[in-house]
């Protein structure tokens, strides 16, 4: 392990467990600056600190750094921290799932065109691509002044009916964050194409009464979004019964926003598990 950090990037060596899941300390009141930049971007890259595992306060570095670099805003960072975002694919990373996409939306503009490398490439994991598409709407809400150029890009995407339902279901995600009423034709298009994961955001209906588009629902929301997905993605036939409650629209968003985390754990272990399937098929075919 490197121990030769310096400046205000060192204390983050010893500050150990992050406190709680989400909750952010304030990293400038620490003294970090943009002086600090060229060694977060060394901490966040230094493997023998992700070696670590979280089993010593070092290993927490790494955490420490990519929250330091957002709260910076640090623009060097942005094609590093993208970069990074495949620790969601190799490693499994709960905070990278979380944390990195938060940050590169704190940065905002700079992150930008990395991120949309990412989305519009078919061959990269669905996971990193949701967190990229995630990353992008957050920096569209920081700095919206490529607004538009963003809302058609992600159209264009979702456009292509991509059989990823994740990856397109966060597309329509981020068009509904970005309260984008002018991508609605893209956005009906692809849940009429049955191409969109319906346990994120819902159906249709659901996403034209978040736009405005619709006072509320025509028909009756299923009991169970995760159990309409199966069924839509041919993964469970109607008559079959899959337990998931859906949060009652009454709880707060901490509620939801805990149950979408969830939902996004069990989706990244299924697709883990059908591609961990697929590969056994082809070393049988092999020999």
């Amino acid at each position: 392990m490197s121990n030769d950090y310096t400046g205000n990037a060192a204390k983050l060596l010893s500050l150990g467990e992050i406190a709680a899941f989400g909750e952010w300390r304030n990293y400038l009141r620490m003294g970090l600056t943009a002086d600090d930049v060229p060694e977060l971007l060394r901490m966040i890259d230094d493997a023998s600190l992700y070696d670590l595992d979280l089993f010593r306060a070092e290993g927490w570095a790494p955490i420490h750094a990519w929250r330091a670099l957002g709260q910076l805003r640090a623009a060097e960072a942005a094609e590093p921290l993208t970069k990074l975002l495949n620790r969601i694919e190799t490693d499994d990373d709960d905070y990278a799932i979380e944390d990195i996409p938060t940050a590169l939306a704190m940065i905002g503009t700079p992150a930008l065109a990395p991120l949309m490398t990412v989305v519009g490439d078919r061959d990269a994991p669905e996971s990193v691509r949701s967190a990229a598409i995630r990353a992008i709407a957050g920096a569209v809400q920081t700095d919206d002044e490529h607004r538009a150029e963003i809302v058609h890009f992600l159209a264009e995407v979702l456009d292509r009916h991509e059989p990823e339902r994740a990856v397109n279901a966060y597309l329509v995600s981020a068009l509904v964050d970005l309260r984008a009423v002018e991508a609605a034709s893209s956005m009906e298009a692809a849940f009429d194409a049955n191409v969109v994961a319906l346990d994120l955001l819902g159906d249709w209906e659901t996403v034209q009464v978040a736009l405005g588009l619709l006072d509320k629902r025509i028909t009756p929301k299923p009991s169970s979004w995760l159990r309409a997905e199966a069924v839509a993605s041919g993964r469970l036939d109607s008559d079959d019964e899959l337990a998931w409650p859906d949060v009652a629209d009454d709880q707060g968003d901490a509620a939801k926003e805990a149950a979408d985390k969830e939902r996004r754990r069990k989706a990244r272990k299924a697709e883990k598990s059908a591609r961990k399937q697929q590969r056994a098929k082809k070393k049988k075919k092999r020999k």
